[in-house]
């Protein structure tokens, strides 16, 4: 038996050898074909990028830089010289020139009334009459007492000369005319407060009073007004009202009538100011002959403070805040260089340069946000 298992053990034993044999081959024969392709396609790679390499050379021009830095765009304008003048403007409210509200002097009753409301009356008109029938008789009765006082008293003194009265009699007659003289002014005084008259010539606004109406000493009776100049009350701040002189011409527009102008005069200055708002209160007196302007109404009141001639001013939007001050750019050679200003008076969006500016220069009206101090730009139109 040990005989018959030898010869099936070499056999399997062979067997084995065998494809062991073939697997190692196969392995080595596939490594190297692996290595021979990985070489292949580094090689194209390679090849590649050296004829990408080759056509960029191609392409650049030898001996020249590229300039990749992009220049801003800007504008620019001329400065020239112009005339500036400073304007400032308020809102003011209408006043009649004169009011007069009339007030009785005396207690009566009404007796004429000579006006209606609305109605155009002069200086010195007659308006009212209050009991002044019966005043009149007093003033006849004072003429009377008066008269006679000054008959007994020259009886007297007649009488006193000869010795023929004492003196104490005398004294007391020439009292009793004095005081008859007296009672005569004032019964003149009294029919005269009975007697109202207007001081002014104007309008009535308002009657108080009618006929047959009793009044009392201090009533209102009626309210006059003088339209025919109109005065124009605006509060100018503390800053400013040392720019305003009395006389000054003031150009005025109803908010009604935006394309009328009037032409009014300061004709008061107020002496103190409002401790609320810090302003004074300043008068324009207006002509209004043809009663166009009415007292309540709203206008606008410009002033023209100043007009300086052959200024430098240029557009307020140019100029730029920094640390050091207020800088604008001008345009030299192609580049934007930054210049410090001293700026005067202003106008809306223009703005006078007192120091920093010349005439003829170019100034960056556009673009000039995005500069540094000389940059080169590009002007464009």
């Amino acid at each position: 038996m040990n005989s018959a298992k030898n010869p099936l053990q070499l056999l399997l034993l062979f067997v084995l050898m065998f494809f062991l044999f073939t697997g190692c081959e196969k392995t080595s024969s596939g490594s190297a074909e692996s290595n021979k392709n990985g070489s292949r396609d580094q090689t194209k790679s390679f090849q590649k990028k050296e004829a990408i390499k080759g056509k960029t050379a191609a392409l650049r021009k030898p001996g020249k830089k590229r300039d990749n830095k992009k220049r801003t765009n800007v504008r620019v304008q001329e400065v020239n010289l112009e005339s500036l003048s400073i304007k400032s403007t308020y809102v003011g409210n209408l006043l009649p020139n004169q009011r007069v509200i009339m007030r009785s002097e005396i207690d009566g009753v009404i007796e004429n009334i000579y006006f209606d409301e609305g109605d155009e009356i002069v200086n010195n008109k007659k308006l009212i009459d209050i009991s002044t029938k019966e005043l009149s008789l007093k003033l006849k009765i004072a003429f009377a007492d008066s008269k006679l006082a000054e008959t007994n008293l020259k009886r007297d003194e007649k009488l006193a000369k000869d010795n023929l009265i004492p003196n104490a009699q005398l004294d007391q007659t020439r009292t009793f005319a004095e005081r008859a003289l007296l009672n005569r002014e004032l019964a003149k005084i009294s029919l005269n407060k009975s007697i109202i008259n207007s001081p002014l010539s104007g309008t009535v606004k308002t009657r108080f009073v009618k006929v047959g109406e009793f009044v009392r000493k201090g009533d209102r009776l009626v309210e006059i007004l003088n339209v025919d100049r109109i005065l124009v009350k605006v509060n100018i701040p503390e800053q400013e009202i040392l720019q305003f002189n009395i006389g000054q011409k003031v150009d005025i527009e109803l908010y009604i009538l935006e394309k009328k102008l009037f032409e009014g005069k300061v004709k008061k200055i107020g002496l103190e100011a409002d401790a609320s708002n810090r302003t004074f209160p300043v008068e324009i007196e207006v002509n209004n002959r043809e009663r166009e302007l009415r007292p309540g109404m709203l206008a606008r009141v410009t002033f023209t403070k100043r007009v300086d001639q052959d200024q430098v001013v240029i557009p307020r939007h140019t100029i730029l805040e920094r640390d050091s001050g207020r800088i604008v750019y001008v345009v030299d050679k192609g580049k934007a260089f930054q210049r410090e200003v001293s700026t005067g008076i202003s106008q809306r969006e223009k703005v006078q340069i007192l120091v920093g500016l010349g005439r003829g220069e170019q100034l960056v009206v556009e673009g000039h946000t995005k500069l540094t101090d000389g940059e080169e730009i590009n002007i464009v139109q």
